[in-house]
């Protein structure tokens, strides 16, 4: 090859590079060339924006006659830097200056509300007065600084910039209020809402025909309960325009506070005449407000009167009324309402259900209960523990142990379905209380593999159940293994101990378990339980058991008069004359009352009897009592 032929051949295999290369780019270059023309337009013929931020403009926006305050204010805001530095440093004619210290003030209360005060108190320091400014500066200036006030919680610095206006002489201009309310309400602060409206309402220039600021005000006071400004709030709302349909919701929520059921038929009435639109919740409302109030009439009427009229009616609506008839007792009306509710379409929900189970079962119509329950089988409604759980207990109070256990058993099957510690309570009393030990601690098991702790009230249960059986030894475990489990002992669980222990003869553990065991158990033993012991050893003619349980009570509580006439009666009635004394002595030891009829019975019984030594205790106790000694 040539030297001509290798620089023909050198030159095109850089033309080559250079075309790939170009073609790879081609999308950039595109790119390019358009952004370059496009700047170049823009540069010849877009001409030269003015700078708003010159001060020719910023002049210019000063003295233009035209403009309203307001938006040169706005302008100023823009174009005025925020002043960052120490409040102290500032001058003293700039902080009377209006031009500069209400543009800071303002814009300080978007965002540093606090450091807006201090500027504030500062020109005022300075001798700025709210009289010194215009009228469009000062509504701005306060505006700005009470709304602030109210978005961070503020509500008392508001109060005191309404006393600096009212010292100064100076009316409060209504739209102020109007702001006020508004943004307390949807802030949620209710009593300040309420009262910024009563140190505003001492002004008596000031007119608010606003209809928003009652509104305010009406919820407000429902909110923070304050019932008797409600009524006054809503007739100045009716007087400036028709209530809205929440108005009139506050209002029912106040009757059904109140459980005026009157006031709230009547508002009812008043909103269907000036064809104000009633939901379901206030209609609602309004038939639980009859209901609570027992004015199930009243309450059948209302809701006979939303099926024509409106047909808003839902399971709430027949469930309320359906609760307030059972409760009355009347499961006669209330199944009638059950049946109406499913011909006129209503599923009825595990509330209904509920309520007709629980009613049946207080009236022991345990069949109709049962009834309803293989209904909601049927139906396949959901069912639930407090279900299960209301039926066992109504088979358990009629006695039908069994069933209540069979139904236990059916609730063990159902998938997701777990009995809780009532479930279990209510099985293991009434199998403890037809003999059935055994069973009802088998249920104990049950309950602790379930991961479910056992309460006093179980735990009592089972100790009862012990009593029945005379068992003390299984008592004893029941007991410790309640203490162990950290759960309390309750007066209950004494009593029921003590039962077992007199019922055993075991009268030395009756008379430790008060003496030591239920203080170290931190537990307050009620007079009662020293009087039920020492009753109990007095039947078994256990004199000196008695008295040493007596004294025990006297160490801790005086001895009522009842208590020692019943003490005394017994010890009268069995010719415990010795024994009797002995309690009379201690009974006047601590001041305690002894009626005389019951000292006059003893002593009469012992001249009976001819005990000159029991006479001779029982005159000198009745002269320690202040008694009359007749004999």
């Amino acid at each position: 090859m040539t030297t001509a032929q290798m620089s023909t051949f050198s030159k095109d295999s850089v033309l080559d590079f250079l075309y790939s290369a170009l073609y790879a780019m081609r999308v950039e270059i595109s790119f390019l060339l358009v952004f370059s023309f496009l700047w170049l337009s823009g540069a010849i013929f877009g001409g030269k924006k003015s700078d708003p931020s010159s001060p020719t403009k910023a002049r210019t926006a000063k003295k233009s006659p035209d403009r309203p305050r307001r938006v040169i204010m706005e302008a100023a805001d823009e174009i005025m830097p925020v002043y960052s530095g120490d409040i102290s440093e500032i001058a003293s004619a700039k902080l009377k200056d209006p031009e500069w210290i209400v543009p800071q003030i303002c814009q300080h209360c978007r965002t540093q509300v606090q450091r807006a005060f201090e500027l504030y108190h500062a020109a005022a320091t300075a001798g700025l007065s709210l009289k010194d400014l215009s009228e469009e500066d000062r509504k701005q200036l306060l505006l700005s600084m009470v709304t602030s006030t109210i978005r961070v919680g503020q509500a008392e610095e508001a109060i005191g910039l309404l006393k600096d206006l009212r010292e100064q002489h100076l009316s409060l201009d209504s739209s102020l209020l109007v702001s006020a309310t508004k943004i307390c309400t949807s802030k949620q602060l209710f009593a300040e809402c309420v009262m910024i409206y009563d140190f505003a309402s001492q002004d008596k220039n000031l007119q608010v025909s606003d209809k928003s600021v009652w509104s305010c005000l009406l919820f407000c006071a429902v909110e923070t309960k304050s019932y008797g400004r409600c009524r006054y709030f809503f007739d100045k709302l009716c007087e400036l325009d028709m209530p809205s349909p929440k108005d009139f919701g506050n209002m029912v929520r106040l009757a059904s506070s109140t459980n005026n059921w009157e006031l709230a038929l009547q508002l009812v009435g008043n909103m269907r005449k000036d064809n104000v639109e009633i939901d379901s919740v206030i209609y609602n409302t309004v038939l639980a407000t009859c209901v609570s109030a027992e004015q199930l009439d009243k309450a059948r009427g209302l809701l006979d009167d939303m099926v024509m009229a409106d047909n808003v009616t839902d399971v709430i609506t027949y469930n309320t009324l359906a609760k307030g008839y059972a409760k009355a007792g009347n499961m006669e009306k209330c199944y009638e309402l059950y049946e109406i509710m499913r011909q006129r379409g209503l599923r009825p929900s595990q509330v209904t259900y509920g309520i007709l189970l629980d009613g049946f079962i207080n009236d022991n119509e345990v069949d109709k209960a049962m009834e309803i329950f293989d209904t909601m089988h049927k139906e396949d409604c959901q069912m639930n523990t407090v279900l299960y759980t209301t039926l066992i207990k109504g088979f358990a109070r009629a006695g039908q142990v069994d069933q209540a256990c069979l139904i236990y058993e059916q609730m063990r099957r159902e998938r997701g379905m777990q009995p809780d510690v009532i479930t279990f309570s209510i099985l293991i009393k009434a199998n403890c209380d037809v003999g059935r030990l055994q069973h009802a601690l088998k249920l104990l098991t049950a309950m602790k593999e379930l991961c479910l702790k056992p309460d006093e009230v179980v735990f009592n249960n089972l100790l009862g159940g012990c009593t029945k059986e005379s068992d003390v030894d299984l008592a004893q475990e029941l007991y410790d293994e309640m203490i162990s489990s950290q759960v309390k002992p309750s007066v209950a669980t004494y009593s029921i101990l003590i039962r077992l222990y007199v019922q055993c003869k075991r009268w030395d553990e009756a008379v430790n378990l008060l003496r030591n065991e239920v203080s170290s158990q931190r537990v307050t033993a009620e007079p009662r339980l020293y009087g039920q012991l020492a009753q109990c050893c007095l039947r078994e003619r256990q004199g000196r058991r008695a008295v040493e349980v007596y004294k025990l009570l006297t160490q801790h509580s005086v001895p009522t008069a009842s208590m020692n006439c019943s003490l005394l009666g017994m010890c009268a009635k069995l010719n415990m004359l010795d024994t009797g004394a002995e309690i009379m002595i201690l009974a006047a030891q601590v001041g305690s009352k002894v009626n005389p009829q019951d000292a006059a019975l003893m002593l009469e019984v012992a001249l009976k009897k001819k005990k000159p030594q029991v006479m001779q205790a029982l005159k000198a106790a009745m002269v320690q009592l202040k008694l009359p000694v007749s004999a």
